[in-house]
């Protein structure tokens, strides 16, 4: 069973929102894409909502699916859908311990990403630099 995901693609002046996984959590120190797991019963768009208000304090209008990555893991294989967000209100904020950043897209390929968000930047990437 693949367990859904969800992440959203966050932009401001041309840059992308990532967050860093706090040290204690698995795969930390790595960034990803914010977002979080789907609860059973939860549509994938709610589930976005839903994790962005609590990891980061906004409420986002959640747009289209940009892409979607199924990535085995260890200890769990999972489906992560990526969705373009607008934020509505609110200033993206640290409130799980992570660490916040905005990065050019030509940056990210840099950036120590968590094994599936190097899935779902490979996918993303070709959309963002053909702006």
């Amino acid at each position: 069973m693949r367990y859904p995901v969800v992440a959203g693609l966050l932009q401001k002046e041309g840059k992308v929102l990532l967050a860093k996984r706090p040290a204690h959590k698995k795969r930390g120190g790595l960034w990803e894409f914010p977002g979080g797991k789907v609860e059973e019963g939860e549509a994938p768009r709610e589930a976005l909502r839903r994790e962005l208000l609590e990891e980061l304090g906004i409420l986002v209008e959640v747009g289209e699916e940009v892409a979607v990555v199924d990535y085995d893991y260890p200890e769990v294989a999972i489906r992560l859908t990526c969705f373009s967000c607008q934020i509505k209100e609110g200033e993206p904020r640290a409130l799980e311990g992570q660490e916040l950043g905005w990065f050019e897209p030509e940056e990210i390929d840099n950036i120590s990403l968590a094994p599936a968000d190097v899935s779902l930047w490979r996918n993303l990437r070709k959309t963002l630099l053909q702006r």
